[in-house]
């Protein structure tokens, strides 16, 4: 994991140290999707930390009667990736549209003439990708997997 971040961070500096290279507008505009890879890094990390206790015990394995058939790491594992997966996607439309709306909307005449709009503009703008955040994040897996063949057998405990 640190040498990931590691990566993560050598990265970053060498993106930063280019974009003094970079025209003025490139510079805004990878300015302004800085935010998301360290968000989205963050709750990968949070995800990871507070189910880790869940990779090395567990989950629990319910039948479709929602009877318990036992625990599994298998599931585990693939619960956390999910749930890293749907943390990415959340802050995605939050801290990815808006830059790349308003980075047109302010080329717009009306915005140009009337500097006074770009602040309702932009709460709008921002508004909007709350609200798609959300329902987007939480539809992209189903709230509770329905199928536990090829879990680890020795996991499983009868529970008759």
């Amino acid at each position: 994991m640190n040498h990931l971040f590691s990566l993560f961070k050598v990265g970053l500096n060498v993106l930063v140290q280019k974009a003094n290279k970079f025209t003025p507008a490139t510079r805004l505009l990878v300015q302004r999707f800085v935010p998301f890879p360290a968000v989205a890094s963050a709750n990968i990390c949070n995800v990871v930390l507070m189910r880790y206790g869940e990779l090395e015990e567990g989950i629990d394995v319910l039948d479709g009667d929602g009877n318990l058939v036992g625990s599994s790491k298998i599931a585990a594992r693939h619960a956390l990736l999910e749930t890293a997966l749907t943390r990415v996607v959340l802050p995605m439309p939050i801290l990815v549209l808006p830059p790349i709306v308003m980075s047109m909307l302010e080329k717009t005449a009306l915005l140009q003439a009337r500097p006074r709009l770009l602040l309702p503009v932009q709460s709008l703008v921002c508004l909007a990708a709350f609200g798609l955040a959300l329902p987007l994040a939480i539809s992209l897996f189903p709230q509770m997997s329905e199928e536990y063949r090829g879990l680890e057998t020795e996991k499983r405990e009868d529970r008759e």
